[in-house]
């Protein structure tokens, strides 16, 4: 007896299925089964019609009758694993992915949907678990390790595993995955369980005694999890940057008695990233001076005699204390082949950006204090960057602000088509790219202070392959020049530093759309006690504020057991020149309190709905069981007093406007 559909009969219904012609798809799986009343392949796709009708019971129905023909069917566990997932029965949907990964021990999907049960119940261990058997399948599921990612935001390891290093590795190989800032605290207490960094990290103190310079390059060299971190953000830990002083210092001040400058070089180079990554924050002596400028005079000779390819190691050392793109003869070392990824880096990169000056859309800016900011971003771009987290797929903002669990008027939005928004003060541009890739249909207008900032942005949305986005220089108090409205408006850690917050929110209220979501981001006064402090003592000690000076005070900061200073050391801002500057040097800040933001909110007849924060939220949660007290900002008053560093981001939330 014939049980399946002829081919053609079921090529058909699935270019139905595939052209959501739903309800035609049900029709014709009705006709079809008083002639195959037991064909799989009929009830599969009427199960997974009905599912994406949210027809739950039906859908239920049909996997159920499914299985009693074939109990071994593994697909139709899969998807009663994703239904009773979608209807919150969390202990069915478990049993269902389990018997699918019974049956099919290789259907990696499942293992990455039972790590997000695990996620949301807070259970992370359980959740890396399944996340890094799926990866162990297939590898190259980014959705797999976009949820790892996630994960490794708030978890600590207790022991090292190859599994656990490859998928490490292969996360921080990516480039659109994760932000590696996000995740640098993890991976670094997993780093301190490796036994070779346990060991080197117990000579620190005398390195130079107990560990030969040769070793300690080839062991550091081989700790692959933490060249990729130095090669691509700031290091955020002190003994660690410890070490990396003391290489940079002792390759160059031993470069004729290295075993294998092929090691070297290669140290040396992400050495070289690394410092310029972080603004060249690490400060260097006199002898390093001398040895260098030596190195530059005999490189100009051997560039007058064409003979300058075998100084690759050595311009790899100057690229380590000084970028290259400030040599006068930088562009004469472009085709050593050895330098590529420094090229790139630090000459190729810091041209295009000044070639994306001439074509950057530039209005003037006239507000004294906006000037001063301006300056300051302008000299310190913030922060440097290589790698971001994007969106793989843009969700309708309904969707989009529903999954944030935000408290918001619906109607108008879904009515949303061409969505209009506004990043007001980009940056480098992490933020905005970011939002380009978030919202279905949307454009998004990106403006900042400083052209410096803003290049570096268009170089990276240039370098994504990002399309929907315009970067204009321009001071937020001037939005009327563009005249346009938004739907959504995102400003981050900008309006704490404008001479009047309030009247900087105001204009962007102006401009944003009756129903609109606005994302504000604002200093917390209680988390920030002990950074005020500090910056009143700079204020009092008269500063000249200077790149020569901000790296002087960080090193009298990390030789200080002051508590306040403490608590700075703890900070990813603490290891680059420009998010040190921001962190205690800053022209212009304000912070805030929570009663402020409620009579700001009122003022402005905007809606408070809701954190962005995730972690935070369900910290909250734990004390605060109402889904109603999550907007309730007294409650999060109360909160805060209770936990004063649980801000010490800032407070990041929405609110949206009244009609």
């Amino acid at each position: 007896m014939n049980y399946e559909p002829k081919k053609e009969i079921a090529e058909k219904l699935l270019e139905s299925f595939n052209e959501k012609l739903y309800f035609d798809v049900i029709k014709k799986i009705s006709e079809l089964r008083t002639q195959y009343p037991d064909s799989i392949f009929l009830l599969n796709v009427l199960g997974v019609t009905y599912n994406k009708l949210n027809k739950y019971d039906e859908a239920i129905k049909c996997f159920n009758d499914l299985l009693k023909i074939n109990k071994n069917f593994a697909d139709a566990y899969f998807n009663l694993g994703i239904i009773y997932k979608k209807i919150k029965e969390e202990k069915k949907s478990i049993f269902n992915y389990n018997q699918c990964i019974k049956i099919n021990p290789k259907k990696f999907e499942a293992y990455n949907n039972l790590g997000n049960i695990y996620k949301e119940r807070q259970e992370i261990k359980i959740a890396i678990k399944k996340y890094l058997q799926c990866l162990e399948i297939n590898p190259n599921y980014i959705i797999a390790l976009q949820n790892f990612a996630v994960c490794l935001q708030n978890f600590k390891f207790n022991k090292t595993s190859s599994i656990v290093d490859r998928h490490i590795i292969n996360l921080l190989e990516q480039e659109k995955i994760v932000r590696p800032v996000d995740i640098i605290f993890t991976i670094i207490d997993y780093l301190y369980l490796n036994p070779k960094l346990k060991l080197i990290l117990k000579n620190i103190d005398d390195l130079e005694n107990n560990l030969p310079l040769n070793e300690l390059v080839m062991e550091i060299s081989n700790i692959k999890i933490l060249i990729l971190l130095i090669e691509n953000t700031p290091i955020t830990d002190l003994k660690i940057e410890k070490i990396l002083r003391y290489l940079r210092s002792e390759i160059l001040l031993n470069l004729s008695t290295l075993e294998s400058r092929k090691v070297a070089l290669k140290l040396m180079k992400s050495l070289a990233k690394q410092c310029f990554i972080n603004e060249y924050i690490y400060p260097f002596g006199k002898k390093e001076e001398g040895i260098l400028n030596n190195i530059e005079k005999k490189i100009i000779k051997d560039l007058q005699k064409n003979s300058f390819t075998q100084n690759d190691l050595e311009i790899a050392c100057l690229a380590a204390y000084r970028p290259l793109h400030i040599l006068k003869w930088s562009n004469k070392i472009k085709q050593i082949p050895n330098l590529k990824d420094l090229v790139k880096q630090q000459i190729n990169e810091p041209q295009e950006e000044l070639n994306l000056r001439k074509k950057l859309l530039s209005l003037n800016i006239k507000n004294k204090i906006s000037l001063n900011v301006k300056n300051q971003y302008e000299n310190n771009p913030y922060p440097r960057w290589n790698k971001v987290a994007l969106y793989r797929i843009p969700k309708k903002p309904l969707m989009f602000f529903k999954n944030l669990e935000l408290n918001i008027k619906e109607e108008n939005i879904q009515k949303w088509k061409n969505i209009n928004v506004l990043v007001a003060g980009c940056g480098t541009g992490q933020h905005a790219i970011t939002t380009a890739t978030k919202y279905e249909n949307s454009f998004v207008t990106a403006i900042d202070l400083s052209a410096q900032s803003l290049c570096y942005a268009k170089r990276k949305a240039d370098e994504f392959e990002i399309k929907n986005i315009e970067f204009i220089q321009m001071d937020l108090l001037d939005l009327k020049k563009i005249s346009k409205k938004f739907d959504i408006i995102e400003s981050v850690g900008v309006l704490h530093h404008m001479d009047n917050p309030f009247k900087g929110w105001q204009i962007l209220n102006e401009f944003l759309n009756p129903n609109g979501l606005m994302m504000i981001g604002l200093y917390s006064k209680i988390a920030r006690e002990h950074i005020s402090k500090i910056r009143n003592e700079i204020k009092k000690e008269k500063i000249n504020i200077n790149e020569e000076n901000i790296i002087k005070y960080r090193e009298e900061i990390i030789s200080s057991k002051n508590y306040n200073f403490h608590l700075i050391k703890q900070s990813s801002d603490f290891f680059s020149l420009s998010t040190l500057r921001d962190l205690l040097f800053h022209v212009q800040e304000h912070t805030f309190t929570i009663s402020q933001i409620i009579k700001n909110l009122n003022h402005l007849k905007l809606t408070f709905s809701g954190f962005e924060n995730r972690n935070l939220i369900n910290l909250f949660k734990n004390k605060n069981n109402d889904k109603k007290d999550l907007y309730n900002l007294n409650l999060w008053k109360k909160f805060e007093i209770d936990n004063p560093r649980i801000f010490a981001g800032m407070y990041q939330f929405w609110c949206q406007k009244n009609l």
